[in-house]
């Protein structure tokens, strides 16, 4: 009687082990607490892309910020897609860029939005909205670029902290070629203070007149 009770006592004892040893998995499948190391190209793309995102959404916010007196509408939806579009781009500097695919399609179709608003509120074209267009259009290609360098197989080798400021300086100086003119197109640029001076625009010309 007890050689058959021993034996199933020693089955049910394994059964259930048995079911929950876990499965073995490949090395680095699922895990969450491996960083994937950025190659030189990528890491260029990334934070240009952000660079140009952050110069295209101050250029769309004054944009819109001069349209919130007589189109209200317009106003408030650039100056909404320009505040995203700077929050975007502080996040990818950061990195990695946050939802790239949605990124580069909402980029892709801010700048000729921008560009449309001209007409829609019987403005001119300016400036302003050329340099929205050519940063819009550069932001989608270079962070399509880089993801298509994170998504390539092969080593990378990473990038050291002072190629990585270098790279951010660099991309800073191309987007503020073209930010810079487009910001001084829009009303709050012709508004802004000069360089070299104080004071409110009103009261330099009134103590011009003196």
């Amino acid at each position: 009687m007890t050689a058959p009770l021993a034996g199933r006592t020693h089955l049910v004892g394994r059964a259930p082990l048995a079911g929950r040893v876990p499965l073995a998995r490949p090395a680095g499948a699922g895990s969450t607490t491996h960083a994937a190391v950025e190659g030189a190209l990528e890491l260029t793309a990334r934070l240009w892309a952000a660079t140009a995102a952050l110069g295209l959404g101050l250029v769309t916010a004054a944009t819109g910020s001069g349209h919130l007196a007589h189109h209200l509408a317009v106003g408030l939806a650039l100056s909404a897609a320009g505040l995203v579009a700077v929050g975007w781009s502080l996040a990818a500097l950061r990195g990695p860029a946050p939802a790239p695919r949605a990124a580069v399609a909402g980029l892709v179709l801010l700048g000729p939005a921008v560009l449309a608003t001209a007409p829609l509120t019987a403005t001119a074209v300016t400036a302003a909205h050329g340099a929205a267009l050519v940063l819009a259009l550069g932001a989608a290609i270079l962070l399509a670029l880089a993801r298509r360098e994170a998504s390539a197989p092969g080593p990378r080798r990473p990038v050291g902290p002072g190629a990585t400021a270098g790279v951010l300086a660099a991309g800073a100086l191309l987007v503020a070629l073209v930010t810079v003119p487009g910001l001084a197109a829009t009303e709050a640029g012709a508004h802004a203070v000069p360089h070299g001076s104080h004071g409110l625009p009103a009261e330099q010309g009134h103590h011009g007149g003196h």
